[in-house]
């Protein structure tokens, strides 16, 4: 696995021990599918309050982020804001919005912690 599958099972470990993150989680049953352009599909699964890692498609995603892979790992190491980059077209968002600035909640909350 290249560093952003591997940065986001660690994301997702993180998430299912972090307090807040875990608040956030609660009850909201979603699939977040990212296309990433130059390491492959993945998708993060939230549900009962748990996330879970998967490789590949997943047939019905409630948001779908297509991008490249070092966006996306920017993203994940903070050195990239997600919003700022959402808006300068480094990457799209498809589904809805609500849920993947969820999401994004959820990343704030993990990245507190490292």
């Amino acid at each position: 696995m290249g560093r952003l599958k591997d940065g986001y099972q660690e994301f997702t470990k993180r998430a299912n021990e972090v307090a807040e993150a875990k608040s956030l989680m609660a009850g909201w049953n979603k699939v977040i599918q990212f296309i990433a352009e130059g390491e492959g599909d993945f998708y993060i699964k939230f549900e009962n309050g748990v996330a879970t890692f998967h490789e590949g498609k997943h047939e019905k995603p409630d948001v779908t982020l297509k991008g490249s892979e070092e966006v996306f790992y920017k993203m994940l190491t903070r050195e990239l804001d997600p919003t700022r980059a959402y808006f300068a077209k480094q990457y799209t968002i498809e589904g809805s919005m609500g849920d993947a600035m969820k999401f994004a909640r959820i990343g704030a909350a993990v990245a507190k912690t490292v």
